[in-house]
């Protein structure tokens, strides 16, 4: 989503309907959980006792007794790495350190138990739980501490697919719950000094971790710091429930918080900046909307912000995955979802094409990087087929057929050329996007460069060529990828590893921000709610669903087709001047809106929807109760829409 003050607004007064909407509960229920955590923190006090080697933790609102934990190390910072509980440990042994906190430290006290697992929770990005667990689900957009590594930093993408999780989740087992309460405390009294913190970053394991003051200034610029702050101060100031949200957020145009860009403001400057930066942004939603009180915009905009931002399918977060690793992605998810979209998203982002405003432009500008030129960096693209060759990737002997003479000539394939040219621009970027990639026999489209593609500017030798073959470390190739299509073969396991794997599920919000311009509000808004549900009836099988999973779920792109089936948007105008069908029309912007009817909704199903579902069933489809559930389905997805 482009994220503009107007949208916020827009959203701002349908928050009540987001909230509401099923397919936010769990981002709602996450957040009112955090404000629950943070409420009872405000009631906590911790008493060190360093001579006895003891901490007590006090709850001095309710009835709950205090909770006394011996054998503590109340001076080491790394007192946690040697305790004999073993809290830090590798998970690879079985136990979650959460689970064993929660467990050990809480003396058998229900209220204890549970708090010190909701606060290994919060630290680590699991989803919170009622009862005690032996394993816990972590969801990249809960997380406060991002989960790939770069060198040290802990700072890279958020994305989880392929990336390094340790730092998130480990992070509650590398910190005793009690000294969070504590520094929790001190950032909400103003006492807090990164200095004299007891968090910790990560397990002293090697080089720079084994030293306290790089811990402490390493985190003194990541987001856990300045997560306890908004939340301690959540009278006060925005505060997003994750570092995905935040981030998403904050590096909007429309909303860029200029002091954090690259995530690593230190935390005493955050503190003096992002409050003012909080109250131009409540003052903006209050001018538009002045009836609500203050407290309530704080709050139900930090929650609408945190519910939004994770939804958002940001590409800058595609972008951290590419450059990382082998600098090869593939874009995998069911039909319709935009996979060679995002790809060309992608090449913009990388190769930083303006954008020209305007359709036309924006594509005779793209055009300028496309292979052979190579000015500005470059692009190309290839759809695989059954048919695809190494010869017409690599290159090879070709058959030539001049007149009637036969003859034989050395053909280079479409990507060495594209790494010959690439290795003498080191300086630019190539992107070379490979569209249904997995159409093609790979082993053998690939070859032997499956080991060019891991060793970066190490030459290779290939058949029939007498100079070595690199694929430069300027080359980054994207992939895209129908995972449900029954004609494609799998990746083998040695392919598969050279490739970041991000899935691109459908996005319905994508409907409304396309959409809109065409059809008017009330009938977008059912037509969106029917999409919704016949995915969950294709994905579940309860209530007379067909049960095939999400990854048969039908992509936004087909829904979109819909537009396709409108009345001629250009003849909106003599429509109303001649009275023909005025009732259906709605000023708009740049033309009139109109409501969807049934005749669109019919041709959407029969031309498009119908067929895809028939496919995805293949001989079930004649089953009777098949065919009884897919009439269901179409008389509830082309029903009139409510007045």
């Amino acid at each position: 989503m482009n994220l503009t003050k107007e949208k916020l607004i827009a959203l701002w007064k349908r928050r009540a309907e987001i909230f509401a909407d099923e397919h936010n509960k769990a981002y709602v229920d996450r957040f009112e959980k955090i404000n629950s955590i943070f409420d009872d923190l405000k009631g906590m006090e911790v008493e060190k006792c360093p001579s006895e080697n003891k901490v007590v933790v006090k709850k001095t609102v309710g009835e709950v007794n205090s909770l006394e934990i011996t054998e503590i190390s109340c001076n080491d910072y790394f007192g946690i790495a040697s305790d004999s509980r073993d809290f830090c440990q590798d998970r690879s042994r079985g136990e979650e350190p959460v689970k064993h906190m929660a467990e050990s430290l809480s003396n058998n006290c229900d209220y204890w138990k549970i708090f010190i697992q909701d606060v290994g929770c919060l630290l680590s990005g699991y989803e919170f739980y009622p009862e005690i667990r032996n394993w816990y689900k972590m969801r990249e957009e809960y997380r406060i501490l991002s989960n790939t590594r770069s060198g040290y930093d802990d700072n890279g993408s958020l994305l989880t697919g392929g990336q390094y999780q340790a730092p998130s989740s480990q992070l509650s087992g590398n910190n005793y719950f009690f000294w969070v309460v504590e520094t929790i405390k001190q950032i909400r009294s103003g006492e807090f000094k990164t200095s004299e913190s007891k968090f910790v970053l990560s397990y002293p394991k090697d080089g720079k971790l084994k030293i306290e003051n790089n811990q402490k200034e390493m985190l003194d610029k990541r987001f856990p710091y300045k997560f306890f702050y908004m939340w301690t101060h959540k009278d006060e100031v925005i505060h997003p429930f994750s570092l995905k949200a935040y981030k998403n957020f904050v590096t909007k145009k429309d909303f860029k918080y200029e002091f954090d860009q690259g995530m690593n403001q230190p935390y005493d400057d955050f503190k003096s900046k992002w409050k003012e930066y909080s109250e131009s942004i409540i003052r903006m939603i209050k001018d538009a909307d002045s009836s609500v009180e203050e407290s309530v915009v704080i709050s139900d905009l930090s929650k609408l912000i945190s519910i939004i931002m994770v939804n958002d399918q940001d590409i800058k977060n595609i972008r951290d995955l590419i450059e990382t690793g082998n600098k090869a992605i593939i874009l995998w998810g069911p039909p319709g979802t935009g996979k060679t979209y995002q790809a060309m998203e992608l090449v913009k982002e990388m190769l930083a094409i303006p954008d020209m405003g305007e359709k036309e432009k924006n594509e005779a500008e793209i055009e300028k990087y496309r292979f052979p030129k190579t000015e500005n960096g470059s692009f190309d693209i290839v759809q695989f087929h059954p048919n695809y060759s190494y010869e017409d990737f690599v290159g090879g002997i070709s058959p030539k057929l001049d007149g009637e003479t036969l003859s034989y000539v050395l053909k280079v394939g479409r990507f060495k050329k594209f790494c010959d040219e690439a290795s003498q621009n080191a300086n630019k970027k190539f992107v070379f996007i490979i569209d249904e990639i997995n159409r093609a026999d790979l082993s053998a489209v690939f070859g032997e460069l499956l080991y060019a593609l891991e060793y970066r500017d190490r030459p290779i030798s290939i058949p029939n060529f007498k100079d070595q073959f690199v694929i430069p470390s300027n080359v980054y190739i994207i992939g895209t990828m129908n995972n449900v299509d029954k004609s494609l073969v799998s990746f083998d396991l040695a392919l598969r590893r050279r490739f970041g794997f991000y899935k691109v599920m459908p996005n319905l919000n994508v409907l409304e921000s396309v959409l809109s311009d065409f059809i008017t509000e009330k009938t977008l808004s059912q037509f969106v709610e029917r999409c919704g549900y016949l995915n969950e009836k294709i994905s579940n099988s309860k209530d007379q669903g067909l049960g095939l999973g999400e990854d048969y779920q039908i992509g936004h792109a087909y829904f979109l087709k819909i537009k396709d089936f409108l009345p001629d948007n250009n003849l909106s105008t003599k429509k109303m001047e001649d009275n023909s069908s005025a009732a259906n029309l709605q000023g708009g912007n740049d033309f009139d809106t109109v409501d969807l009817t049934v005749f669109e909704l019919e041709k959407l199903w029969v031309y498009h929807i119908e067929p895809l579902l028939e496919e995805y069933l293949g001989n079930k489809v004649d089953d009777e109760n098949i065919k009884n559930k897919i009439k269901k389905f179409r008389d509830d997805f082309t029903k009139e829409f409510d007045a």
